[in-house]
């Protein structure tokens, strides 16, 4: 698992690296340095593998090369970082200075060269969001469609959701609920409760559109129209004008459960944007909305009411969800292994992706490996098996901005259980130059809208609550 981290942090510390040589670019004339052409050859280095660095850090869970390439683009990165320190913080003009910055900038070129040319031989895919990319199935897809297994857990919170729409069924106005956390925490599978209950399906119509990371009004108006027009054929829907208008009429005097899942995007025009398409069909319309996310902010932006954050499951809902996917009732030594289960559920987090992960690896497991799996890094296991929760917190990690990243990262060296204030951690990341001062109070509220960060009313501090992998701190005001 440290492998897999290094390789992810690798992309935080190059974007830094970038940072740094734009600035000393800019200032290298006050200087007098003359360093402006090998400052400029590295950053133009950079920017060229930080095309492919998405690729490359997938690449590298299993490629051991890749793993050391990483690390020593990681570890040349931060050498430049430490260079262009002494560099920006001396106006000291002395030959023996400018010497040895100079053999230091060579010597650094070189190695990025080096690092390179063993870039094109891995041959990495270029930019994570291209359109050759784009144009591949999205295994996150989800659908309306309940999972054949049963559902443990989440009832409550299924009866909470229902009521909440049932609040606003006098009212003329669309009403959004938008539920938000954790990635893993079981959002879709909620919304598909809620839509598949007796009472939804009474309505004149139901739609689920599975969002994604690639937002788009009109590929959502499009959508909700699809799966609503039963017929008239397809008309032309190039403007979003013709979908506001079609979806006007479409949804006038009706009664329509609309699911949007997944939703990533967090500017506020497209949201504002979003909500007025939703806003549809005028009097005698009830066009009921759940919205489901992992960012706080998105969800307080495009929700009518209060969001509602899905919590954790308690730790013997977790324990009946490893014992169904294990197939526990077929076991021997079942006292045993309750006692060890137990102990395995706690280091779920309360996820519930991952107690089926769990489940499922020790479905094939007799008694010392139960044990073995409760003693070791399950979470590395799961990531190769690309069903556990680790790949779901990936898809968070990765679109962090490269500063809140290697922050993030940073938290992981922190014990399970750890305090910190939250000013200490701040001071922290400013010491290792991670971020500048004016930014820590935001990368903290950037991380509470992720649920990376949780609020607590307990103690002035943060607690660090990292179980296996899964990075989770409590943030007590």
């Amino acid at each position: 698992m440290a492998e897999v981290l290094a390789g992810w942090l690798t992309s935080a510390v190059v974007g830094i690296a970038k940072d740094k040589l734009a600035s000393a670019i800019k200032e290298q004339a006050n200087l007098l340095w003359n360093f402006g052409d090998d400052l400029e050859e590295m950053k133009s280095v950079l920017e060229s593998i930080s095309a492919a660095l998405q690729d490359a850090e997938r690449r590298s869970v299993k490629e051991n090369l890749v793993q050391l390439w990483l690390k020593r683009l990681k570890n040349a990165a931060l050498d430049i970082s430490d260079m262009l320190e002494d560099y920006q913080d001396s106006s000291d003009q002395l030959t023996a200075k400018k010497i040895a910055m100079a053999n230091r900038m060579k010597n650094m070129k070189e190695e990025l060269r080096k690092i390179n040319r063993e870039f094109w031989e891995f041959n990495f895919s270029q930019g994570g969001s291209s359109p050759a990319v784009e144009q591949h199935d999205d295994v996150r897809e989800t659908s309306s469609r309940l999972p054949e297994k049963s559902i443990i857990g989440r009832n409550s919170e299924k009866q909470e959701i229902i009521r909440l729409l049932s609040a606003g069924t006098n009212s003329d106005e669309t009403l959004i609920i938008a539920i938000h956390g954790l990635g893993g925490m079981g959002k879709s599978t909620l919304a598909q409760l809620v839509y598949n209950d007796t009472q939804f399906k009474k309505y004149d119509q139901r739609v689920w559109v599975y969002v994604s990371r690639y937002f788009s009004l009109k590929k959502i108006g499009s959508s909700i129209i699809s799966l609503i027009q039963m017929e008239g054929g397809q008309q032309n829907r190039d403007t979003l004008e013709v979908i506001n208008q079609c979806l006007d009429n479409l949804l006038h005097g009706k009664k329509v459960l609309i699911v949007l899942d997944d939703l990533w995007e967090d500017d506020d025009t497209e949201l504002e944007k979003l909500r007025s398409m939703l806003h549809v069909g005028k009097k005698g319309s009830m066009i009921d909305v759940i919205v489901t996310t992992r960012n706080e902010d998105i969800a307080r932006k495009v929700s009518t009411n209060k969001p509602y954050k899905l919590q954790p499951l308690k730790e013997h809902i977790c324990w009946e969800i490893i014992k169904s996917y294990s197939k526990f009732e077929d076991k021997h030594n079942q006292q045993i292994l309750e006692k060890i289960g137990l102990e395995i559920a706690q280091k779920c987090g309360g996820v519930p992706l991952a107690a089926q992960a769990l489940g499922f690896m020790l479905q094939s497991k007799d008694l010392s490996g139960w044990t073995e799996i409760n003693d070791s890094d399950i979470w590395n296991e799961s990531s190769k098996d690309n069903g556990g929760v680790l790949p779901s917190l990936k898809l968070s990690y990765e679109r962090m901005a490269p500063g809140l990243r290697i922050c993030f990262s940073y938290c992981a060296i922190f014990p399970k259980g750890h305090n910190i204030a939250e000013d200490d951690l701040i001071h922290q990341w400013i010491a290792l130059d991670f971020i500048k001062p004016s930014k820590g109070k935001e990368y903290i509220r950037q991380l509470l809208g992720m649920s990376f960060l949780q609020v607590s009313k307990l103690l002035k501090s943060i607690r660090c609550n990292i179980p296996c992998t899964t990075w989770c701190m409590t943030w007590q005001d």
